[in-house]
């Protein structure tokens, strides 16, 4: 053993790694017995512990914030999917009370009062007419219950995500719903 031990290095193996004090000795070329006498001396083994707990902390922290990341996230997609589906559904209810009736009526007058161009018109009017009425529907009461029903899942899943309190995105489907409920018994 005429060489220098280069004890930290060896110490760091040990405590960062899995390796046992027979093989870490065998792998330095040091006496078992030398090894195992300097790392009780040093309390190897309860560093290793206290390494190990570290590691394990560490890694539970970041495990968490990115799960929580990842939460939030699903969060803020669920939260903008239902902004979007509930301004299309509040444009559909108000669709659902008027139906716009579109009516066009062409005229074409022609007159034939040139002598001399037999056969051909001499005047030509044209009359166009367009009429625009609202007219009333009858509101499709099963489409009106599956929109409900969309709405209700997206609020419960909205309610499990944000936990129970009462969110901003589910006070808006909340509002959403009795506006259909009082659609549907209008």
């Amino acid at each position: 053993m005429g060489l220098a031990v280069n004890w930290v290095k060896i110490r760091n193996e040990y405590i960062n790694g899995t390796i046992s004090y027979r093989k870490l000795a065998e792998k330095h070329g040091i006496p078992w017995q030398t090894l195992r006498d300097r790392a009780c001396k040093e309390k190897w083994a309860q560093d290793r512990r206290l390494q190990r707990d570290k590691i394990r902390v560490k890694t539970e922290q970041k495990t968490a914030e990115k799960i929580a990341e990842n939460e939030a996230d699903r969060a803020a997609r669920i939260a903008a999917a239902a902004d979007r589906i509930m301004d299309k559904l509040e444009q559909a209810i108000e669709e659902l009370d008027k139906k716009i009736a579109k009516s066009s009526k062409k005229t074409r007058v022609i007159e034939y009062n040139d002598p001399n161009a037999m056969g051909k018109p001499t005047k030509e009017v044209i009359e166009e007419r367009e009429t625009f009425e609202d007219i009333s529907v009858m509101i499709d009461r099963q489409g009106l219950q599956q929109i409900s029903t969309a709405l209700k899942n997206i609020r419960d899943i909205t309610r499990e995500d944000m936990g129970t309190e009462s969110t901003e995105a589910a006070q808006k489907l909340d509002a959403v719903l009795s506006q259909l409920r009082g659609a549907d018994n209008g």
